[in-house]
C-alpha cells in the first residue's frame, strides 16, 4: 500500500500509489539508489493511458512522482520516447528544453541507442503531462485546475 516500505534484498523501497493508468498501480522509489520504478505511470515525455483511473486521480499520482528529488532516475515500463516526443512538441512547441531533448532522442534512436531511463529533472522540464500545472500549458490546453489540463493533454494524446 502507498507509504509502505518493502525490502528488496538489502535495499529498501518506498511504495508509491500511482493509480490512474489502472487502479492500484504502484511505483517503487529506492532512496538509497536514487531510482524509481514507475511502471506505466510516467514514460520519457509521456504517461500511460487512463484505462481505469480518473484525471484527478492520475494527476495526484503524477504529483507524488514530481515530489521525488529531481535527480531521481526514472525507470519506466516501455520505451515510447520517440513517439512521445512528437506529441510533446505538438503540445508544447515553444519549450526549448524539449526541442533539444527531442533532437537528442532522434540522434540516439538513429544510433539504435536506448532513451530510457530518464531523470525526473529532465521530465519536469520537458514532459507535458508533468507540466499540466504550467501556466503556458494551461493557457493552451485549458483547464482551471492542473488535472483538467492533464485530462485535455491525455485526450489529445489518445487521438494523436
Amino acid at each position: 500500500a502507498h507509504g509502505d516500505t518493502v525490502k528488496l534484498g538489502a535495499v529498501e523501497a518506498q511504495v508509491i500509489d500511482v493509480s490512474g493508468h489502472t487502479n492500484g498501480h504502484i511505483a517503487y522509489y529506492l532512496p538509497s539508489a536514487g531510482v524509481a520504478f514507475v511502471g506505466d505511470s510516467v514514460f520519457a515525455l509521456g504517461c500511460g493511458r487512463m484505462f481505469e483511473g480518473e484525471p484527478k486521480q492520475f494527476w495526484d499520482s503524477l504529483s507524488r512522482i514530481k515530489a521525488l528529488p529531481p535527480e531521481t532516475v526514472l525507470y519506466c515500463a516501455h520505451e515510447y520516447t520517440a513517439s512521445n516526443a512528437k506529441f510533446a512538441l505538438h503540445a508544447d512547441p515553444d519549450n526549448a528544453a524539449l526541442q533539444a531533448y527531442a533532437e537528442e532522442i532522434a540522434a540516439k534512436r538513429a544510433r539504435d541507442e536506448w532513451t530510457v531511463p530518464t531523470t525526473l529533472e529532465r521530465e519536469l522540464a520537458t514532459n507535458p503531462f508533468l507540466r499540466a500545472d504550467d501556466p503556458a500549458l494551461k493557457a493552451k490546453w485549458g483547464g482551471s485546475a492542473p488535472h483538467e489540463t492533464f485530462a485535455a493533454l491525455r485526450a489529445a494524446k489518445d487521438n494523436f
